[in-house]
C-alpha cells in the first residue's frame, strides 16, 4: 500500500472510531435517563398503591348507606310525634 493508503485507511479508522464513542456517549446518557424514568414511575405507583388502599378503605362503608333512608323517615316521624305533644302541652 501507497503511504497515502494508509494515512486515508488511518483517517477513516480514526473517524470510525470517534463515531463509535460518540455513539457510545450517547447510548449511556439515554440508558441512565431511562433508569432515571423507571424509578419515577416505581415511585409513582407505590405512592398511587398507598392512595388506592386508603381510597377502598374511605368507601367500604358506602353500602351502609342505604339503610339510611328508612332510618330517617323514623326519625322524622318520632320527631313529629314529639312535635304534637309539645304543641299539645303549650297550647
Amino acid at each position: 500500500m501507497t503511504p497515502l493508503a494508509l494515512e486515508q485507511t488511518h483517517t477513516l479508522w480514526q473517524i470510525a472510531l470517534g463515531l463509535g464513542l460518540v455513539v457510545a456517549l450517547v447510548v449511556v446518557v439515554l440508558m441512565a435517563m431511562l433508569l432515571s424514568f423507571l424509578k419515577d414511575i416505581e415511585a409513582s405507583a407505590a405512592t398511587l398503591l398507598a392512595v388506592g388502599g386508603q381510597v377502598a378503605g374511605n368507601t367500604a362503608a358506602i353500602p351502609d348507606l342505604a339503610a339510611t333512608g328508612p332510618v330517617l323517615e323514623q326519625i322524622k316521624e318520632e320527631a313529629l310525634i314529639h312535635d304534637a305533644y309539645l304543641a299539645e302541652q303549650t297550647g
